[in-house]
């Protein structure tokens, strides 16, 4: 039995040898991290979970002596939020041999909107904002996420390190949506196409703890 059991914990050590884990809790793009160490090179797959959510009012108000009542108001509150998941696969490389270490990495990424959701005060209003939502996600095309970074690790302990990194986020995106109609006689018929696409970059900061094992 403890032939068994040696055998066991010493395949687990063998396989886990070289495993490296993080995580960045800081910064817009909260990240972890799982890979292996091979040398000073860590390939490794990342999860980044991003959440948005926010609050739109419209109110409106107009005077006609002609109107009965001369004065109307109205208005509408949209509430609506997001997640986006982005997974990256990518090289972190690490200099150097005493506890401070400096390092560089590059990912790249395909996200996915992962959730999206809007509700507006008029419930005769709601079945409008559905369908919106509805082709924002058939619409909704590739998605490519890019992130480079530099920084320094401190080694605290023989497995544990802290470190601060300054990155970079490259994000492009777009869509393509046609809207058509045609009369059941065909004496008329239009069609719409909007293809829409943008790209954002920013730079950050963020803060990694490591555990290699």
């Amino acid at each position: 039995m403890r032939v068994i059991t040696s055998l066991i914990l010493l395949t687990a050590c063998v396989a886990f040898a070289g495993v490296a884990f993080g995580v960045n809790p800081i910064g817009p793009m909260p990240e972890s991290y799982i890979g292996y160490k091979i040398g000073p090179v860590v390939p490794y797959l990342s999860l980044s979970l991003v959440n948005a959510g926010g609050r739109i009012a419209y109110y409106w108000e107009d005077y006609d002596e002609y109107y009965d009542p001369p004065y109307r108001e109205g208005g509408d509150t949209i509430t609506f939020s997001g997640s986006v998941l982005a997974p990256t696969l990518g090289t972190k490389l690490v200099f150097g041999s005493s506890e401070l270490k400096p390092f560089v990495r590059l990912s790249a990424g395909i996200p996915f909107l992962l959730t999206l959701n809007a509700e507006v005060s008029d419930e005769d209003e709601q079945e409008d904002i559905d369908e919106v939502i509805e082709d924002i996600r058939e619409g909704l095309g590739t998605t490519l996420l890019l992130t480079g970074g530099v920084g320094v690790e401190y080694y605290f302990a023989e497995r544990f390190s802290i470190g601060g990194e300054f990155n970079y986020h490259y994000l492009s995106s777009g869509g393509e949506w046609e809207y058509s109609d045609t009369a059941s006689d065909g004496s008329w018929w239009w069609r719409d196409v909007y293809d829409v696409s943008g790209r954002i970059g920013g730079t950050s900061a963020g803060l990694w703890l490591n555990y290699y094992f």
